[in-house]
């Protein structure tokens, strides 16, 4: 069979940063003022005693917006990457519900390298396009799974793309798609026989290596969505804690160890001052460093500006695990990043990433996997779109 505002995810899973993630891959969705955010109504546990390390739904990682200030996150040195490169990790399964890592040998032998050629020259031209595409990816498969259903633009609105929780998703996303097939469907061994959702699967893995992260196959094999609704949308949100999150990560077939990988993907990402400035006003959340509390109210004061934005790490266009350092440092930006540094759980992840960069690359692979498997259309409930952003025939 051929299928498929925490901001996170991959608000996780989940955007390169500089001039929008499963931000990570929780939502954007609109912050409550002051204390009363979710996940502040409870008791939290009592920050680290000195000498102790120190803490961290769009599950995608933000991208910001162009013309907007920058603040650079921190002064601290980063960490150490890890001194070999991150080995190849294992597929889960070469052939699961119908995918295949070569479903288009035969079909479109030069797929990958158009997608790539795409890929890279969009990459040249805008600093967020990364970060923008993971960020898109995870807000697809975690709705209604991977199937493209975000790229549909409905005339008379009500879908995905036009909810609330996604109005936070950079163009330059969605514009790395449509330039990815417009380059597969100019192969004429190609031409319209590449569903729209294999394109975001193969753009997404290509806007990770590209910035300096992971590899891995991708598995293929998916049909487009022949529907997109406003109304299925319900992404993790950059106010949750690390319980509200799993109850979200968990019925989709994910553990505590994928939540946080995906997070990772905000090592690319950044966010506006919108979904930071409930931390900051009228008293400074307890989880944030105070020199870094008063960097983000440099950028970000109390007469919000939405447009200006903040880095969720120092190494804003590179795949790395220096996210995870921040969280540490008691630096994470959103709520959700701090939350996952004050669970025991998450914290030892987050601890062993920080130390291991290889460790963070196997992991996020292999999330990243687990996730392009979610919702995968047939030919009998799905179809390959001749173009991503409506369905045939409309």
């Amino acid at each position: 069979m051929r299928t498929a505002n925490l901001l996170f995810l991959l608000s996780l899973v989940v955007t390169a940063a500089a001039a929008d993630g499963p931000d990570k891959p929780p939502k954007d969705d609109k912050p409550p003022k002051g204390n009363n955010a979710p996940g502040r109504n409870k008791p939290r546990p009592e920050p680290p005693a000195a000498g102790a390390p120190s803490q961290p739904p769009e599950t995608a990682p933000v991208t910001p917006p162009v013309t907007a200030p920058a603040l650079a996150p921190a002064s601290a040195p980063a960490p150490t990457p890890a001194s070999a490169p991150a080995p190849a990790p294992p597929i889960y399964k070469t052939n699961y519900s119908g995918l295949s890592v070569d479903y288009y040998t035969n079909i479109c032998p030069n797929l990958e390298s158009l997608v790539r050629g795409a890929v890279s020259a969009m990459m040249a031209s805008s600093p967020i396009a990364a970060s923008a595409t993971l960020r898109l990816f995870f807000h697809d498969c975690f709705v209604t799974g991977c199937d493209a259903s975000i790229m549909i633009s409905n005339p008379n609105g009500g879908d995905e793309r036009s909810s609330p929780d996604n109005q936070s998703l950079k163009p330059e996303g969605f514009t790395m798609i449509t330039k990815a097939k417009a380059a597969v469907d100019a192969d004429p061994q190609c031409t319209n026989k590449v569903s729209c959702a294999d394109i975001m699967a193969l753009a997404t893995r290509d806007a990770v290596v590209l910035s300096g992260g992971p590899t891995w196959k991708v598995e293929l094999g998916r049909y487009d969505a022949l529907v997109s609704r406003a109304s299925d949308v319900d992404l993790p949100l950059a106010t949750e804690d690390v319980p509200a999150l799993m109850k979200r990560f968990s019925a989709q077939g994910f553990n505590v160890t994928d939540l946080v990988a995906l997070s990772g993907g905000h090592t690319i990402g950044a966010t506006s001052c919108f979904f930071i400035n409930s931390r900051l006003y009228p008293t400074v959340d307890a989880y944030l460093d105070p020199g870094f509390a008063s960097q983000l109210e440099g950028t970000c004061p109390s007469a919000m500006n939405p447009n200006n934005f903040v880095f969720f790490d120092q190494t804003v266009t590179t795949f790395d695990n220096n996210y995870f350092w921040m969280l540490q440092q008691k630096k994470g930006v959103l709520f959700s990043d701090s939350a996952l540094y004050f669970e025991q759980d998450s914290m030892t992840i987050v601890d062993s990433f920080v130390t291991d960069q290889n460790a963070f690359f196997t992991a996020f692979v292999e999330s990243m996997l687990k996730l392009g498997r979610l919702g995968v259309k047939t030919a009998a409930t799905g179809e390959i779109r001749v173009n991503c952003t409506s369905p045939n025939g409309v």
